[in-house]
């Protein structure tokens, strides 16, 4: 388990303090994949490397694998481990990178072996590990090439193999698919779920694509401005972000993104997009999100008969999520004022949400 109490982080520079993180509280228990999410500079790079102590918090508690890492004492004193004890430490914790951190004038089986060469294992012994992982990352056959020779993917995966060489529990993520293309980021987001199933790894996972988070992730911090605004399991999140950072985020990826640009022509002039919704006659725009529970009901159709109401479907998408459905339909709805009203009563008490569109990132 890892838990962050009261972090904060501050930098002094040249043109002023710049404050990073502010009193962030996390619980990440083992075997999660938990992805901390947000805009360049919301702090989540900083957050996450003062875990392994590559950025000294200034003050709150760190505790790692059962390790107090940081803490305070009762009279308010911050504390850390001292170096030589951060580096047992650290041998539980593997890290990869954006652009991969290669040597490039070593192979494939050197790169993987580098962490090795201070463990105790004999050479014969390395060479052993060396290509149970290469077998486990899929790339035996790439031991004798250098990493000029490799893929954006490939790259990243003799990364993880050698972030993973001294057997950690924890692996740490950041931003490790922002330079790949997306088959080989679905590659390496696959490889990682796969190192969590079998490893049993405990995966922090940064990242500033709502998408990733969607893939992998059981849990998700949302930051901003140095601060933790939102945390959940995904699920819940996808289902009912509550800040609008939250909600940003999620319309980043949905093909549905567009809607709020239609919605405010057509609050407007009655009209939008070439009357795809028309308005126009006291009709309304209403977001159906279908929870699990809902998804596949024919919900649609029934409350059409039992309400007398028209709908027209504008849009759809169906996510799975944590692989459970969930189902996002825009409609237009037409009737009688109270028929609407019944309607949208009914669609909520079927464990559907009916948000009126506006215009704003819903």
């Amino acid at each position: 388990m890892i838990e962050l109490k009261n972090i904060n982080k501050t930098y002094h520079l040249k043109t002023g303090d710049v404050t990073a993180v502010k009193n962030v509280n996390l619980t990440i228990n083992d075997g999660e994949i938990y992805g901390i999410i947000g805009y360049s500079g919301a702090g989540k790079s900083s957050l996450v490397r003062c875990i392994n102590l590559l950025e000294v918090p200034d003050s709150g508690d760190i505790t790692v694998n059962n390790t107090k890492v940081t803490w305070t004492t009762s009279d308010g004193k911050f504390n850390r481990l001292s170096n030589h004890d951060m580096k047992k430490v650290r041998k539980g914790i593997g890290m990869i990178f954006q652009h991969f951190n290669l040597l490039d004038r070593s192979t494939v089986f050197d790169n993987i072996a580098y962490p090795l060469k201070y463990s105790g294992l004999s050479k014969n012994q390395i060479a052993d590990r060396v290509w149970e992982l290469l077998k486990l990352v899929d790339l035996s056959d790439k031991a004798n090439v250098y990493p000029s020779q490799l893929s954006g993917g490939q790259k990243q995966r003799v990364a993880i193999a050698r972030a993973i060489a001294n057997n950690p529990k924890v692996l740490l993520s950041d931003e490790a698919t922002s330079a790949l293309d997306p088959d080989a980021t679905e590659s390496i987001l696959s490889l990682l779920k796969e190192l969590n199933r079998k490893l049993g790894l405990t995966i922090i996972l940064i990242t500033h694509e709502m998408s990733v988070i969607k893939t992998i992730c059981s849990k998700v911090a949302v930051m901003e401005n140095g601060e933790v605004v939102e945390e959940g399991d995904v699920y819940s999140i996808f289902a009912e972000p509550k800040q609008a950072i939250t909600k940003k985020f999620i319309a980043s990826q949905s093909n549905l993104s567009k809607i709020n640009v239609l919605a405010s022509s057509a609050n407007r002039t009655g009209t939008g997009a070439n009357n795809l919704i028309n308005l126009s006659d006291g009709g309304k725009l209403i977001k159906l999100v279908f929870l699990k529970n809902a998804v596949g009901d024919a919900l649609i159709s029934e409350i059409s008969r039992r309400f007398n109401v028209n709908l027209n479907i504008v849009l759809a998408n169906v996510d799975i999520i944590q692989d459970s459905p969930l189902g996002e339909i825009i409609v237009v709805i037409k009737g009688e004022d109270k028929n609407i009203a019944d309607a949208i009563e009914f669609l909520r008490s079927q464990n559907v949400k009916a948000i009126e569109m506006t215009g704003d990132v819903e």
